[in-house]
């Protein structure tokens, strides 16, 4: 007999994985086969509990419950539902996370925690397909999750990324602040959250959309930025269309990336000093011994960024100039976007207009948002270099990436300083901000591209031969008392890298 019951529990399970495609709503067959899999699986082992299963138990309410989990984006377990949800915090403070329904039991709830966690190496890596994307918008390559308009190329559109809920999906759990619209979102059934944040700086593009979505299912978290080039309307459709479908070992090639939530949290708590205050990754100060530079026309090796060793590629600042004016840039290489950007910078004659500095004063983010509170002009100056790269090895060099980056620095005593313009006593605001071109520490203009994006690659360097690069940055001419030029790939203007101490600043005080 016992042969026989097992006949007709396969039956029973046949009959109802086929019902299922009427019952359900349409899924890849990808995850049509993974909630197979569970299902039958599920029947035919013992209960949560333990206990077996007792002939004759509702096998639909099993399935639907199973269903609903894979395809719905919730957790269903003891009858509790996790939903992501979002709450307020002051006036411009939000909270999100995910929670159980309002009257659901302790133990119930307690239970349904406890089942929602998963040890990382249980959680399959997913493949993320995106279903609709805004008219216009392009894919960054081959990089999984990253769209963009063409007119604004790696500076505004969509980037995603995964969370890996190990700890349980009930454990997500993020505040935020200067929130000015938030909303509590059912994403083809999935349970999500919507917030836009304050933009200081309305004519500029900036990352101020977000968008979470919870893959109970599958355990993740997809957190979504949007830029403001970017409306509400498409950017919540484009996360409805959203599919994460789960992966075997043989295609985690092909997978995306997440990120523990367990190695989130850690990180995010181990940055922080006692005072609450997180840890500068890069001094703002260093004594002045420390801050080695080289004179323009002086050579120099260059350090990779990853390896922090010489390549065989060294680089020497031929020339700097200062103009009023952009006629030394060659247009044909700037985008459609960038000559429009420079047409708004300068007059009929092409000769820079006056740089505005706005003053913030900054909001704590709960009760008050930064404001400008004050502006003013100064003259704007175009600085143009001439940067000379030669391959002093024995071996052709290719896909060399290059980057300029100014950093400001003042001498205080026996101390060199990130400079920046502080408020005086009985000041209003807080920090002093560049607006437009100027903006920018990082090249504005480069006349070498290469590389597969066509960007700031120089193709290849024969030994022995040299390739010059023109740079040029905009900057008020307040600034020019203190600029140096970081040549480091990962050089930035706001702190002393390490590694850009290493392969030495370029003076430019003196130009």
């Amino acid at each position: 007999m016992a042969g026989t019951d097992n006949s007709q529990e396969e039956m029973e399970i046949g009959m109802i994985l086929e019902n299922m495609k009427q019952e359900f709503p349409a899924m890849p067959d990808s995850m049509r086969a993974m909630v197979e899999r569970e299902v039958a699986k599920q029947l035919k082992v013992t209960s949560v509990s333990g206990h077996p299963k007792k002939k004759g138990m509702a096998h639909k309410s099993v399935i639907a419950a199973l269903v609903a989990a894979m395809t719905l984006g919730t957790t269903v377990f003891a009858g509790v539902t996790y939903r992501m949800r979002s709450s307020q915090n002051g006036t411009y403070g939000a909270d999100i996370g995910m929670d159980a329904p309002e009257g659901a039991a302790a133990a119930d709830t307690q239970a349904a925690a406890a089942q929602t966690a998963v040890a990382p190496e249980e959680i399959l890596p997913v493949k993320l397909e995106v279903g609709y994307v805004p008219e216009g918008m392009v894919k960054i390559e081959d990089e999984t999750g990253k769209y963009c308009y063409p007119d604004a190329m790696y500076t505004g559109g969509v980037s995603m990324c995964l969370y890996r809920m190990d700890t349980g999906d009930d454990k997500f759990e993020l505040s935020f602040g200067n929130v000015v619209a938030r909303e509590d979102l059912t994403l083809n059934g999935r349970s999500g959250v919507y917030l836009e944040f304050d933009r200081l700086f309305e004519d500029e593009i900036a990352f101020n959309q977000r968008i979470y979505v919870a893959f109970t299912d599958v355990h993740y978290v997809l957190e979504m930025f949007v830029a403001s080039d970017v409306t509400k309307e498409d950017a919540i459709q484009m996360a409805e269309g959203i599919r994460l479908i789960p992966a075997d070992a043989a295609e985690a090639t092909d997978c995306v990336r997440a990120q523990d939530w367990s190695a989130y949290v850690s990180d995010a708590f181990s940055e922080k000093e006692e005072g609450g205050e997180y840890a500068e990754s890069s001094p703002e100060v260093i004594a002045k011994d420390q801050m080695k530079t080289h004179d323009i026309g002086e050579s120099f090796p260059v350090l990779d960024y990853y390896t922090e060793k010489n390549e065989g590629l060294s680089v020497r600042v031929a020339d700097v100039a200062v103009y009023d004016d952009i006629h030394v840039l060659d247009q044909a290489v700037l985008d459609s976007d960038e000559r429009e950007e420079l047409k708004q910078e300068t007059d009929a004659n092409g000769v820079l207009l006056p740089a505005k500095i706005d003053y913030v004063k900054h909001g704590d983010g709960v009760e008050t948002v930064s404001e400008v509170v004050d502006t003013k002009e100064v003259p704007q100056k175009l600085v143009y270099a001439t940067v000379e790269y030669t391959n002093t090895g024995n071996e052709a060099i290719s896909e060399v990436l290059f980057f300029g980056t100014l950093l400001r620095a003042a001498e205080q005593g026996d101390q060199m300083v990130i400079r920046s313009e502080t408020p005086g006593e009985g000041d209003a605001w807080d920090e002093a901000v560049a607006n437009g071109i100027c903006h920018f520490d990082e090249m504005y203009y480069y006349d070498v591209h290469g590389g597969e994006r066509g960007n700031n690659y120089i193709d290849s360097i024969a030994p022995g031969e040299t390739v010059t690069v023109h740079m040029a940055w905009f900057v008020p001419e307040t600034d020019l008392p203190y600029l140096y030029l970081d040549l480091n790939t990962g050089g930035t203007g706001y702190a002393f890298e390490e590694l850009s101490q290493q392969m030495g600043y370029v003076d430019l005080r003196q130009m």
